[in-house]
């Protein structure tokens, strides 16, 4: 306890002298003396710890020799009061047994009259026999208890000898420590005595470049009066225009507040008049939709709601060489609608809506049914077909090649051009069936049963259009997707 104190006192004056060293030393950023200074007060704060864990583990061996030294005394007395009540014990059945041998003598001794007596007596001294024999027996049991202490006192004898053998260790580390603190201690002086050295020299040199530094400080003064005075009148000036810029910000915010509400209303004021204008020119073109769609389909009726084309076709090597393979067909100069043709050696002439020479393209013949697409847009029905005989054009009119393609690819590339242009202000939903009519018999090439046969009826609706129960319709997005399923076909019909 005594050197537990001692080790407290030297490390208060310890951190008193430090205390001090601090409070005269002048800081400096990165030096190497404050950095080992910090290291030795890790370093001291370390060994303070581990004295102090040391001390709490000698507090509580100590505590723990009390502990098992009062338990060892406690047992000593219950020992001792156990060995004192057997004692006094054995003496109490010696005394009756001596008196029951005395007792048993003497009557023996007496005459035959009282046997009885003797009897009685020497029952009386088998049952003290008996208690000696208990009192014996209690006595062994008491033997090996006291043994049994005897064993836990040597037990506790070793924790005590080990107690005391921790706790002369824990001494020689807490002298170890000490001598290392003084170790420390005595570095920690060292250095400080250095950083007391560098301390003076540094205060020395911040001196002398302080006087250097004064003197150019002052030199530089005399030039900024001189300059002052210049420039005073120009700070003047300054002034003034702070001030006139500091009442112009201060009415900033109104002013900003102002041209915010003229602009909301004029911005209010033209989006109102672009909806009016807006609402209007909707307006006009609706009509005008439904004036054009009038005037198309009038000049639509006009021309014939049905009209006959003729195509030729050029010679080709199936109709022979030579004078014999000349056309048999005549065109009108003057009139495109009227075509003659030689028969039996007369010329039979045939008047047609329009008729097409060898030398028209897919494109001239595309044009004149061009209008019939935005008839079928506008929701009426619209029908184009090719007839003659096996050689005479028809697929080639219709369908065409990719490279130049017919009627039927040029009238559905111009129909979803016009859905997407149109997609903006109208919906529309394009479905493709087709279908066959062979001999009589009514046959839908889409279906999973093309020979399957079908009906035509009439919409029970009243509308006396046309529809076929049953035939296989597809929704299309576009014209490959038509394609798609004629190819589909095509395979289907294959044999």
């Amino acid at each position: 306890v005594a050197e537990n104190e001692h080790l407290k006192q030297d490390m208060k004056s310890c951190e008193a002298q430090l205390q001090k060293l601090k409070k005269q030393h002048v800081k400096c950023i990165d030096c190497e003396h404050i950095q080992e200074n910090a290291r030795l007060q890790e370093r001291l704060a370390q060994l303070q710890l581990e004295v102090e864990e040391a001390k709490g583990r000698l507090s509580e061996l100590d505590l723990e020799v009390q502990q098992k030294t009062n338990r060892l005394a406690e047992v000593e007395l219950r020992l001792k009061d156990s060995l004192a009540e057997k004692a006094e014990e054995e003496e109490r059945l010696s005394r009756r047994l001596r008196d029951s041998q005395e007792t048993i003598a003497s009557l023996k001794a007496q005459p035959q009259q009282i046997k009885y007596l003797i009897k009685t007596v020497e029952v009386e001294s088998s049952k003290t026999k008996q208690a000696l024999c208990e009192t014996q027996s209690r006595n062994q049991h008491l033997q090996e208890q006291v043994e049994m202490q005897r064993q836990v006192l040597k037990e506790m004898e070793q924790q005590l000898q080990k107690s005391q053998k921790t706790a002369a260790q824990l001494r020689a580390q807490i002298m170890l420590y000490e001598s290392e603190l003084e170790q420390a201690h005595g570095q920690m002086l060292e250095e400080m005595q250095n950083m007391e050295d560098d301390k003076n020299r540094a205060i020395e040199e911040a001196f002398a470049r302080a006087q250097v530094e004064m003197k150019a400080v002052h030199e530089n003064l005399a030039g900024v009066r001189t300059n002052l005075l210049t420039l005073q009148p120009a700070l003047r000036t300054l002034t003034n225009d702070y001030n006139s810029l500091k009442r112009q910000v201060r009415d900033f915010p109104l002013l900003l507040q102002e041209a915010l509400q003229n602009a909301r209303a004029e911005i209010g004021q033209a989006i109102e008049e672009v909806n009016s204008t807006n609402r209007e020119l909707l307006r006009k073109y609706r009509r005008e939709l439904q004036l054009r769609k009038k005037c198309h389909n009038e000049l639509v009726r006009l021309k014939g709601n049905i009209r006959v084309f003729g195509r030729v076709r050029p010679i080709t090597a199936e109709d022979g060489e030579g004078p014999e393979a000349a056309n048999s067909v005549t065109f009108d100069p003057d009139d495109d609608a009227i075509l003659h043709l030689m028969h039996k050696g007369k010329q039979v002439s045939f008047e047609l809506d329009k008729v097409f020479s060898p030398q028209a393209t897919q494109q001239d013949v595309f044009q004149e049914v061009q209008a019939l697409i935005t008839s079928c847009i506008d929701g009426y029905n619209v029908c184009i077909f090719a007839y003659g005989q096996t050689g005479a054009g028809k697929t080639y009119t219709m369908e065409g090649t990719p490279e130049n393609p017919g009627i039927n690819q040029r009238a559905l590339q111009l129909l979803f051009s016009e859905v997407q242009r149109k997609a903006s202000d109208w919906s529309y939903t394009i479905t493709v069936s087709v279908a066959e009519i062979y001999n009589e018999a009514l046959r839908d090439l889409l279906g999973k049963e093309p020979q399957e046969k079908l009906d035509i009826k009439l919409c029970p609706d009243g509308s006396g259009q046309l529809y076929v129960p049953g035939l296989t319709e597809f929704q299309v997005q576009s014209v490959e997707d038509i394609n798609k399923w004629r190819r589909t076909q095509a395979r289907l019909s294959v044999p």
